[in-house]
């Protein structure tokens, strides 16, 4: 079923977010943000495009 596949995603996402927060919360945004998309391949997430880190 696609919605069960959904929510082990985003249960994913939310656990990885939570271990880098933990790990990496006093080196700032940028950095946490750095090391989610080194590792964003473990959840299956849409890499970022150009575009999505611009101001």
């Amino acid at each position: 079923m696609d919605g069960s596949d959904d929510a082990t995603q985003h249960e994913k996402l939310s656990g990885l977010i939570e271990q880098v927060e933990h790990d990496h919360g006093d080196e700032g945004a940028g950095a946490m943000a750095d090391h989610l998309r080194d590792r964003v391949a473990e959840t299956r997430a849409e890499p970022e495009e150009p575009g999505d880190t611009e101001d």
